[in-house]
């Protein structure tokens, strides 16, 4: 029975973990409080112990997951445990690799605001990809549904019930009717597989050839969206005093495959006397950017490196954030320009069945 108990709580934790590691909000305001009460030079485990207090609400709610998160970091700094040691299980890797890098460099309250800084740009990176895609996708679904319901409902009911004269004065509506009542599945299958090979082999897909595809949407867009993460982890680390070097190893760690391989070219470059610039314009791999590296190789002499590549970071992403919306809108333009091609060509062969059914005096 205490096997089974154990497995239970184990179970329990667990659950609790998963909930404080998907809720960036609350993980978000523990940061904040917590590096306000680190930079007035509080001790970490009174802080704890103070936001601990906090959440609970004076001890009424221990149960909640960021109480639980909150009191076992506490004991664990009482035991001697480094706080991101402590916080393994409780909140995503990225994160965590930034909190050991800011307690090796002595900077923690920094990182913990690089680290709320690097969500809310993410945020609006993720918002920007999301508004370039969410367009093209309603426009396939509209301009389908349109051809579906013309092309295959209505003309087809009308070749079924009207004269042959009147089938032929539809023109190319018929074929293209048979067309899509033939392989419209299959096209909606095969656009679907695409799209689930694309996004699966996203983090994976390395090599010369992937660096020619990252510079074209969809493959720019998750350049882009990891790129700016890169460069926000690196301006975070170089904040808080870790070397160049180790901050690459760091960011290197954390990542995807595709992602390290890009890392681990520039930190080879690094290592023979490059600087950052330089590195990720001579390892060819198009990342994060091909203008970044060049702006990187003329500002990384300087002394404050990391915030830098925060200010040229903000005005790449923000460059980035507009021409995705602009790609969206053109996207929407055209869809829409297709929708109503498609809804004229329709209409137009009806008109010329009314008119024929006219002349012919015939009903259906």
């Amino acid at each position: 029975m205490s096997e089974i108990d154990e497995k239970l709580e184990n179970l329990e934790a667990r659950w609790m973990q998963f909930q404080f590691r998907w809720n960036r909000r609350a993980r978000y305001r523990i940061y904040r409080k917590l590096e306000g009460m680190l930079r007035s030079n509080e001790a970490l485990s009174r802080s704890l112990d103070r936001l601990y207090q906090n959440v609970t609400e004076m001890g009424k709610y221990p149960n909640r997951p960021a109480a639980i998160a909150l009191r076992e970091w506490f004991l664990k700094d009482r035991a001697g445990i480094s706080l991101s040691k402590a916080m393994e299980g409780w909140v995503p890797t990225g994160e965590l690799y930034l909190i050991r890098a800011g307690e090796e460099s002595g900077a923690l309250a920094r990182t913990l605001n690089f680290i709320q800084l690097m969500g809310e740009r993410g945020r609006e990176m993720r918002e920007a990809v999301s508004y370039a895609i969410g367009y093209p996708a309603f426009i396939t679904v509209l301009v389908g549904f349109v051809i579906w319901t013309f092309s295959v409902n209505l003309i087809a009911n009308m070749r079924a019930n009207a004269p042959k004269n009147v089938v032929d004065s539809m023109g190319a509506v018929v074929p293209f009717s048979d067309f899509i009542a033939s392989w419209g599945l299959w096209i909606i299958a095969f656009l679907l597989l695409v799209v689930m090979v694309i996004s699966s082999t996203l983090p994976f897909w390395k090599g010369p050839s992937r660096s020619k595809f990252d510079m074209y949407p969809p493959w720019s867009w998750y350049r882009v969206l990891q790129g700016s993460g890169f460069l926000m982890g690196l301006s975070a680390l170089l904040g808080s005093q870790v070397p160049l070097k180790r901050s690459l190893e760091i960011l290197e760690e954390q990542g995807n495959p595709w992602i390290r391989e890009r890392i681990c070219a520039a930190r080879q470059r690094v290592l023979r006397g490059h600087n950052l610039g330089e590195a990720l314009r001579l390892s060819q791999m198009n990342f994060p950017a091909p203008e970044i590296a060049i702006d990187l190789e003329i500002l990384s002499e300087r002394a404050d490196v990391g915030a830098v590549i925060e200010s040229v970071t903000a005005d790449w992403m923000r460059d980035q954030v507009d021409a995705m919306k602009n790609q969206a809108v053109m996207i929407r333009n055209a869809g829409m320009a297709l929708v109503g091609g498609v809804i004229a060509w329709t209409m137009l062969s009806i008109f010329s069945v009314v008119g024929e059914l006219s002349k012919s005096g015939t009903h259906f």
